[in-house]
């Protein structure tokens, strides 16, 4: 608690509340701080864990939930809460947990989280300078950070959250994990009051997770590099307001319908990480296998294997679910070491998973995390989500016609995102100076389909996607929602891409003397470290990266070196040895560094394209490959692939300006990667569970 100790600190409290706009008198910032000790035994095991600190303001709550089966399990187990179930308009939470040496802490929630809608308007913050939001004080925000001591063991299982109709939400969690720490996360959001016609209206949604080793520089060789830099970056921010402005041209920006059977109404991203998260892994991963083939052919390759009885419970009938599930699962690579070609190494060692679920409905996602969780119940003493699931089978929500754009399509109970008319007025844009001859040249040879930097060998999850039956027939495909998914993985790929190429194009341009070398190596290398932890969460768009990457360094090397006249760059020679440094370090670390963003933005920076350029022909080139992946795919025929990618520019675009961030304030002393990576999330869930089942695939024409 922080008491107001005097008279003129409470007439200073009173003024500033009178001061604050009326909309945001009744937003309240509470604070939690939880902390869990293990108790010791005489022969060096931890026999209980107990719950040393408990503190919080409201409106948040931490409430501890002994019970004797937890108890005797060794473990704690408390309640995250507060007062009215939900936040509103402005409310901010920040939690502190602890989890000593060999201590079992379980958070879990009371219920669904609420995050109700605006209400009135409130003019943005003068002294708000945060770039989470783009993002204004009157967005509620969720703060969590943790550590978790050496054997220590964190499983944080919420309800999901319900964003209402015009709702604003940013939720940022770090997790500082000592070695032999185990962690496991879930980050689930349904799509709204979807009885009342409510789905996916929300104008903000944005929540980022970020691990660190705390063991960093021990010498253990993990490969992390930087301790300033997470191992994985688990980001997703996705801005309806772009669509409430007519700007966006439809009414399924990030792909929830996309399948042809299904509307999915829930997603949920679990990171599992830790020796004591293997067992759950293995059932994750069959899981993933289970349901992808009922609708494919997959290959007998996994890491995991479970045996015969635990296998036959991960089955869609045997766990009753209701609806159409989609499971992505991927193994997290740490930085510099190459995947096999199977996509797996079994090297026995516990690592770090990640887990996509988009499900139909939220009961089906209790379902899908109460049986891939029930291995927990050793160490815990419970098995979570076992109180939610209701009945023998999961329903689809009956929608009632509600009040926003998707009411029209409310009744069908199914189809609920119609896409809408496309505008012949194109987004209007600032004026920017045109590029010079030379540099307008090398940007028509950047587009190039005939350059070769293998950006063809990928499908982007469309192959995974045509096979999931996820456009419908094979011999009859919705050519609909192949543009769909085209243009949410298209926008949600630049997106994610944009900050890195900024970045690395700022870094090259405004570091040009010889005796910069150094530093901008390590500033690139920095910059790669981050695209890696964000990148692993999904293997075969992680692979992706990594080889086209490798392709344009080749290129850029040859490019360079052929610039002896001078008509590239005065400082052609710098970028030439930066580059050769760069493949010297690939070489180094078997191919597991080196990915395409960092490495574009660098070629194009030393090229003398400006930012703005470089991030239009890159998102020409995604979403160029992606449409020849589909045409490849026999989804869409060469002719309809000119259709295709003329209306993706807006999508492009979209992801152009979500991931963008100003550098016409940033000097060469200032820390261009860290400020560039405030900025990188995807957009579109669907697509990032669908993508790495692509590994699984028995039949493939595009790489894994």
């Amino acid at each position: 608690r922080h008491p107001i100790h005097s008279e003129q600190d409470s007439k200073m409290a009173a003024a500033a509340a009178a001061a604050m706009p009326p909309c945001l008198r009744a937003a309240k910032s509470g604070l939690g701080r939880i902390a869990a000790t293990a108790t010791a035994t005489a022969s060096d095991t931890y026999a209980a864990t107990s719950l040393t600190e408990v503190a919080h303001r409201s409106p948040t709550r931490l409430i501890p939930m002994p019970s004797s089966a937890v108890s005797r399990a060794g473990a704690a187990l408390a309640a995250i809460s507060s007062y009215g179930g939900g936040m509103v308009r402005g409310d901010r939470q920040d939690l502190d947990v602890t989890v000593g040496e060999g201590a079992r802490l379980g958070l879990v929630t009371q219920g669904a989280t609420r995050i109700y809608r605006r209400a009135g308007r409130l003019p943005q913050s003068s002294d708000d300078h945060d770039h989470d939001d783009k993002h204004n004080s009157s967005s509620c925000r969720s703060n969590l950070r943790a550590k978790v001591g050496r054997g220590g063991v964190l499983v944080v299982a919420p309800d999901p959250l319900v964003p209402f109709s015009r709702s604003s939400f940013v939720q940022r969690q770090r997790f500082d994990l000592d070695a032999d720490a185990s962690l496991l996360l879930v980050d689930w959001f349904g799509a709204g009051r979807v009885n009342s016609g409510e789905r996916w209206d929300f104008d903000l949604l944005s929540s980022r997770c970020d691990l660190f080793r705390r063991s960093g520089g021990d010498g253990d060789g993990d490969g992390d590099g930087d301790g300033s830099v997470p191992f994985l970056i688990d980001s997703l921010s996705m801005d309806n307001r772009s669509r409430r402005q007519g700007r966006a041209d439809n009414m399924d920006p990030f792909c929830f319908a996309a399948s042809s059977d299904a509307t999915f109404d829930a997603f949920a991203s679990v990171i599992l990480h830790g020796p004591a998260m293997e067992e759950v892994s293995a059932r994750f991963e069959q899981l993933s296998r289970s349901l992808a083939s009922e609708h494919v052919r997959i290959r007998d390759v996994g890491r995991h294997h479970l045996d015969e009885s635990a296998a036959r419970q991960l089955k869609q009938h045997d766990l009753h679910l209701g609806g159409r599930v989609l499971l992505g699962f991927s193994k997290v690579e740490p930085y510099g070491r190459g995947a096999g070609d199977d996509g797996y190494e079994n090297d026995g060692i516990a690592g770090t998973y990640v887990a996509r679920i988009a499900g139909t409905s939220n009961e089906d996602v209790y379902r899908i995390l109460h049986s891939c969780l029930r291995p927990l119940k050793h160490d815990f003493g419970i098995e979570f989500y076992r109180d939610r699931i209701h009945g023998t089978t999961s329903h689809k929500p009956i929608v009632v016609p509600g009040t926003n754009a998707n009411k029209a399509s409310a009744r069908t109970g199914r189809e609920i995102h119609d896409v809408a008319p496309r505008s012949s007025q194109l987004p209007a844009t600032e004026k920017s100076s045109p590029l010079d001859g030379h540099a307008s040249w090398c940007a028509l040879m950047l587009a190039d389909s005939g350059l070769p930097t293998g950006s063809f060998a990928h499908s982007a999850g469309i192959e995974s996607a045509a096979q999931l039956g996820l456009f419908g027939n094979p011999s009859n495909v919705d050519q609909e929602r192949v543009a769909r998914y085209v243009n949410a993985a298209a926008r949600s790929s630049v997106q994610l891409l944009v900050p890195f190429v900024i970045a690395g194009n700022a870094l090259a341009r405004t570091h040009h003397r010889p005796s910069d070398l150094d530093e901008l190596f390590h500033q690139w290398q920095k910059l790669d470290q981050f695209a890696h932890a964000l990148l692993a969460t999904n293997r075969p768009g992680c692979k992706a990266s990594l080889d086209q990457g490798h392709g344009m360094l080749r290129v850029a090397i040859q490019w360079l070196g052929a610039s002896s006249n001078g008509a590239i760059s005065k400082d052609s020679s710098i970028a030439m040895e930066l580059a050769q440094r760069i493949q010297g370090e690939i070489d180094k670390s078997s191919d597991g560094a080196g990915h395409i963003g960092p490495v574009f933005g660098f070629v194009c920076g030393f090229l003398g394209l400006d930012e703005k350029a470089t991030c239009r022909v890159l998102g020409y080139c995604t979403a160029r490959d992606m449409i020849s992946a589909a045409v490849r795919l026999n989804l869409v025929g060469p002719m309809a692939g000119v259709n295709l990618l003329d209306g993706a520019y807006k999508a492009v675009e979209e992801g152009i300006e979500s991931g963008s961030m100003d550098t016409t304030c940033i000097g060469e002393d200032d820390d261009v990667v860290s400020t560039a990576m405030e900025a990188v999330s995807t957009c579109s869930p669907v697509v990032e569970a669908v993508h790495p089942t692509h590994d699984m695939l028995a039949v493939r024409l595009f790489r894994t």
